[in-house]
């Protein structure tokens, strides 16, 4: 009776298994499309980006808005871009995604820049080819910016048109345009 019993047992972890990894998505890495190369300007180089920058460039785009048009999601991308070049904003693309309230080494919930990374779900893009995009747009998105090519016209702010935050008032921001269902600041 034991043996059969491990055996049903073995039989059923095994059939779990199988299930799982069926609706499991694809790690990041099988997705993950390499670096050809830092991305210089053409001229004199405002800044080089590393491939982790780029990457965190992507995740931004990703989770921020991917259910914006590629103009509104080229706009994100610009604002992070910005940020990691104005001096009130950290110095790195990684440093202005990430940013938040830090409590014990962990940011706190609900208490950063990009609402995405710090909403307590999940930071691994399940979405194959809207991750590849993500990418592309990404590295289109840093191309333009070398080449001072910039949608959003410097802007380092945007909110959704369906709320007023209070940093409007409270730091004079200076508004931009609308892009998509945003409105951009700097």
């Amino acid at each position: 009776m034991r043996e059969f019993l491990a055996f049903v047992w073995a039989a059923i972890v095994s059939m779990w298994v199988s299930i799982v990894s069926w609706f499991t998505p694809a790690p990041i890495e099988e997705i993950r499309i390499p670096p050809t190369q830092e991305f210089v300007g053409p001229v004199a180089p405002r800044k080089i980006f590393t491939p982790e920058e780029r990457e965190c460039l992507a995740l931004n785009i990703y989770f921020e808005a991917r259910n914006q048009t590629p103009s509104g999601q080229l706009a994100v991308a610009m604002v992070v871009l910005n940020r990691a070049e104005d001096f009130f904003w950290p110095q790195n693309v990684c440093d202005v995604v990430k940013q938040g309230s830090y409590i014990t080494g962990y940011v706190a919930r609900h208490r950063c820049q990009f609402s995405w990374y710090c909403d307590g779900l999940s930071d691994i893009p399940k979405e194959p080819s809207t991750w590849r995009y993500s990418i592309e747009l990404a590295d289109s998105a840093i191309q333009s910016w070398l080449n001072e090519d910039d949608i959003t016209e410097g802007a380092t702010n945007y909110h959704s048109d369906k709320v007023a935050p209070i940093w409007l008032t409270d730091k004079g921001m200076t508004y931009v345009k609308d892009i998509d269902n945003h409105k951009f600041y700097f």
